[in-house]
């Protein structure tokens, strides 16, 4: 049977050889808290990508292909494709196969929007499609005033935990990768 200080000793050489010198190659690799060398949201923009502009709203958008199809008006139902984001870049919800982690089980494919004053698609986004062309690709920063202030609001993801992450982050901007599909006119 060991005693307790025998125990105790064995326990503490072992820890001071566990916390004893790290390798200078382990130790350059290492990154701290307070390792501030990636820039982040602070990196110079590709100039090869199209510049953001910003609404009379305030809906941030940026123009990735112009489309050469159909103009959509207020009024028009359209169909899209969307991929939903946090502002910080996570993933909540996507109308495309294959776009991120999100399970088997969660239905995809172009949902129909009808634009126009009465139809209940969140404003930020009704302002970044009207204007938009058939076969047009837009990335859409939209602020929180302007997303999903209601919870009938569209478009709603359709599943009870995406609805409900959506719900906890609709304080918060909101990106949106969008694809005008069709363009059906009133």
């Amino acid at each position: 049977m060991v005693d307790r200080r025998t125990l105790l000793a064995g326990t503490a050489a072992v820890l001071l050889a566990t916390s004893a010198e790290v390798p200078a190659a382990v130790a350059a690799t290492r990154v701290t808290s307070g390792d501030w060398s990636s820039p982040g949201l602070a990196a110079p923009e590709d100039e090869n990508l199209p510049k953001f502009f910003k609404t009379a709203s305030g809906v941030k958008v940026q123009e990735l292909a112009p489309g050469s199809g159909q103009e959509a008006k207020a009024g028009d139902s359209v169909l899209i494709d969307y991929v939903l984001r946090r502002n910080n870049g996570y993933f909540i919800y996507s109308t495309i196969e294959g776009v991120s982690f999100q399970p088997r089980d969660v239905p995809i494919g172009p949902i129909r929007l009808q634009l126009g004053s009465g139809s209940e698609v969140i404003e930020g986004l009704q302002d970044a499609i009207v204007g938009m062309r058939q076969g047009g690709k837009r990335r859409v920063l939209i602020p929180p005033e302007l997303g999903y202030v209601s919870s009938v609001l569209q478009p709603q993801p359709p599943t009870f935990a995406t609805k409900r992450q959506l719900a906890n982050h609709s304080s918060e901007s909101l990106l949106f990768e969008i694809e005008l599909l069709r363009v059906l006119p009133a």
